[in-house]
């Protein structure tokens, strides 16, 4: 079955509270004297933040798409609510294939384990099984080329050398769906390079690919379609050309 996203009439809220409702002493104030008062102040207390707003798209085999927007503009939101990071407020998402997200490489780590335990935790909370990191280990450990370090806990590492490890544990697996927030920035020049030959080969062999990035040139070469976000919401999307044109003359 071929890799499918299908998004329809998606929203997504945040609630807020103020500094009165999280007061632990208010709280023991309010049961002390009303509990009924004090669900009705937390209620009244509560804030909610649209972070998407009706948000609906469909994406299918062959797809390389780039999000576009400027910062807070819902991006990474967008992303992590694909990869099942958020749920919707409401709406319905739909998606066929296994996900693979480059949001937060460094999520999972501990820094008391070794680089070894911690490519095997990082990999498990992306979702693989002991079986599929076993296959794989050995393939991130020569990509890092931290060597020796990998017995040592990363505490120890530098923040080029845990980058190293963070970029090396996240890019093991193949997807059928890819989600990129731009990262390239990892480790020295020459890991730099070759972190980004690897995920233009990712990139390249994904199903589906979805990629937030600032690098419209970047976008240019790798996606056919674009999606241009604002607070929260799609306000235009389309072909790569015409999406860039849009976000040029609304932001330029």
């Amino acid at each position: 079955m071929k890799s499918k996203i299908k998004i329809q009439s998606v929203h997504l809220d945040f609630p807020i509270y103020d500094y009165q409702s999280r007061s632990l002493r208010n709280k023991i104030k309010n049961y002390g004297i009303n509990m009924r008062k004090e669900a009705l102040n937390n209620k009244q207390n509560k804030k909610i933040v649209e972070a998407l707003k009706n948000v609906s798209f469909t994406f299918s085999h062959g797809d390389r798409v780039g999000l576009l927007g400027p910062n807070g503009s819902g991006k990474t939101t967008l992303l992590k609510l694909i990869a099942g990071i958020y749920s919707p407020t409401s709406g319905t998402i739909q998606k066929t294939g296994d996900i693979s997200c480059m949001l937060d490489i460094g999520f999972g780590f501990e820094q008391d384990a070794t680089g070894y335990e911690n490519i095997i935790l990082s990999n498990i909370t992306r979702g693989l099984t002991r079986k599929e990191i076993d296959k794989i280990i050995s393939e991130i450990a020569d990509f890092s080329g931290l060597g020796e370090f990998l017995d040592m806990p990363i505490r120890t590492y530098s923040s080029g050398m845990q980058a190293r490890l963070a970029f090396s544990s996240a890019i093991a697996n193949s997807p059928d769906i890819l989600l990129i927030d731009e990262f390239f920035s990892t480790g020295d020049i020459e890991f730099s390079q070759k972190s980004k030959k690897k995920v233009l080969e990712m990139m390249d062999i994904s199903s589906i690919l979805i990629f937030a990035s600032h690098d419209l040139d970047l976008i240019t070469k790798i996606c056919n379609k674009a999606v241009c976000m604002q607070n929260g919401e799609v306000c235009f999307s389309g072909n790569t050309q015409d999406t860039i044109g849009y976000y040029k003359e609304k932001y330029n």
